[in-house]
C-alpha cells in the first residue's frame, strides 16, 4: 500500500514537469513574437509637390563704381537711404581723369572748330566748281581738307565723350531709383577702379531661381502660384513663376525657373533663405503611413508581413503628402501589409503579430 502511494505521487511529479515544460516552450516561443500594428498599401490621389532652397534678392539690384577710382571727398546719402535715379549719392577727385577731360575737351571743341571751317570752305567751293568758276584741282583740295577736318573731329569726339564719361563717374550718381547700401567708404579714402562704391536696390519686388525637376515640368507655367516661407521672419509668401528656362543645365539637367515676390512693405530682406514650394499636379500612386519607412545605409526601406513574417523590402520614395509618401517597388503591390508601429527593433524574418492592444 505504501509502496502503490509512492508510485502515484512519482507519476503526479512527472506529470507534472512535463506539464510545466511544456508551458515554458509555449512560453519561449511566444516571447520570440514581434508584435507590430501594420497597414495595406494602397493607392492615392497625391499632390504633386516640389520643394527647393532659395536666396531672395531684389529684383533691381546696381553695384555703382567708379571708371578710374580716385579719393573720396563727399558722401551725400547713408546706408538705408532712399534715393532717387539720377541722385547724387558721392562726390570723388581724381587729377589724372579730370585733366584728362579737359585736354580732351579743348581737342574736341579745336577740331569741332576746325572741322566747321572747313566744311563751310567745302561747301562755298563747291557751289564755285558746279558753276565751274573753279578748278576741279582746288575743288578737291578744299573736299579733301574738309574730310581730313572731320575725321579729326570724330576721333576726337569719341576721345572726349570716353574722357566726359569718366570724370562724370567721379560724381557718382544713382542708375536706378531705391535704397542705398554697402556704402561704407570714408571722405579721404582711395577707391581703386574696381570697388564698388555703394549699391542700390529696388526691392519692392524679391525674385529667386530655383532647379525644376524636368518631369514635371508640363505641370507648371508662367504664373503659377507658389508658397514661399521665410523661416528668419517666421512668415509665409504668396509668389508666382515669372520665367521658364527652356533649357536645362547641364550638370543636373533640370530647368531654371525664376519666382517672384511682392515685397511693397519691404519688410524681405537682400539674402534672405527661404523653402519654396511649388504644387505641379496630381498623380495616383501606391503610398503608405509615413512611419512605416526607415532609412539604412542612405537606402529606403519598408518592411512587408508575409505568412508572420517581417520581409525587408527596399523602396524608392517619392512624394509625400502626410502621413502618406509614395513608394514604388517591385516587390510591392495594392493590397500587402506593411508594417507602420513597431519598427524600431524589428529584423528582416522576424516573427509578428498585430498587436492586439491596438485594436
Amino acid at each position: 500500500m505504501k509502496r502503490a502511494k509512492i508510485l502515484i505521487f512519482g507519476l503526479g511529479m512527472l506529470l507534472l514537469m512535463v506539464g510545466c515544460g511544456g508551458k515554458k516552450e509555449v512560453e519561449n516561443k511566444r516571447s520570440n513574437v514581434k508584435y507590430i500594428v501594420s497597414e495595406g498599401v494602397k493607392r492615392r490621389e497625391m499632390n504633386q509637390i516640389f520643394t527647393s532652397d532659395a536666396t531672395l534678392v531684389p529684383k533691381q539690384k546696381v553695384e555703382h563704381h567708379t571708371e578710374k577710382g580716385g579719393i573720396i571727398k563727399e558722401i551725400l546719402k547713408n546706408n538705408g537711404d532712399s534715393v532717387k535715379k539720377g541722385e547724387l549719392v558721392m562726390v570723388l577727385t581724381d587729377q589724372f581723369t579730370k585733366s584728362s577731360f579737359l585736354s580732351a575737351k579743348a581737342n574736341y571743341l579745336a577740331s569741332k572748330t576746325e572741322m566747321e571751317n572747313a566744311k563751310s570752305n567745302y561747301e562755298k567751293f563747291k557751289l564755285l566748281y558746279d558753276k565751274q568758276l573753279i578748278s576741279q584741282l582746288d575743288y578737291i583740295n578744299y573736299e579733301n581738307n574738309y574730310t581730313s577736318a572731320k575725321g579729326a573731329y570724330e576721333t576726337a569726339k569719341a576721345k572726349y565723350e570716353e574722357a566726359k564719361f569718366d570724370y562724370d563717374r567721379l560724381f557718382r550718381k544713382a542708375d536706378i531709383s531705391g535704397t542705398v547700401g554697402n556704402l561704407f567708404g570714408k571722405i579721404g579714402n582711395k577707391i581703386d577702379a574696381a570697388d564698388a562704391v555703394f549699391t542700390v536696390i529696388d526691392d519692392k519686388t524679391m525674385e529667386a531661381y530655383v532647379g525644376f525637376p524636368a518631369e514635371w515640368l508640363n505641370q507648371i507655367s508662367v504664373g503659377t502660384e507658389l508658397e514661399v516661407k521665410i523661416p528668419a521672419l517666421d512668415k509665409k509668401f504668396v509668389g508666382k513663376i515669372a520665367e521658364i528656362n527652356p533649357i536645362a543645365e547641364k550638370e543636373t539637367k533640370k530647368f531654371k525657373i525664376k519666382l517672384v515676390v511682392d515685397n511693397g512693405d519691404k519688410i524681405i530682406k537682400d539674402g534672405m533663405y527661404a523653402l519654396v514650394t511649388i504644387p505641379a499636379g496630381k498623380i495616383n500612386a501606391l503610398s503608405i503611413n509615413d512611419e512605416a519607412i526607415f532609412v539604412r545605409n542612405l537606402l529606403s526601406y519598408v518592411y512587408k508581413v508575409e505568412n508572420g513574417k517581417a520581409k525587408r523590402v527596399e523602396v524608392k520614395v517619392g512624394i509625400t503628402n502626410l502621413p502618406y509618401t509614395q513608394i514604388i517597388s517591385d516587390e510591392i503591390k495594392e493590397g500587402d501589409r506593411i508594417v507602420v508601429k513597431g519598427v524600431f527593433g524589428l529584423e528582416d524574418g522576424d516573427t509578428v503579430e498585430e498587436n492586439p492592444a491596438a485594436k
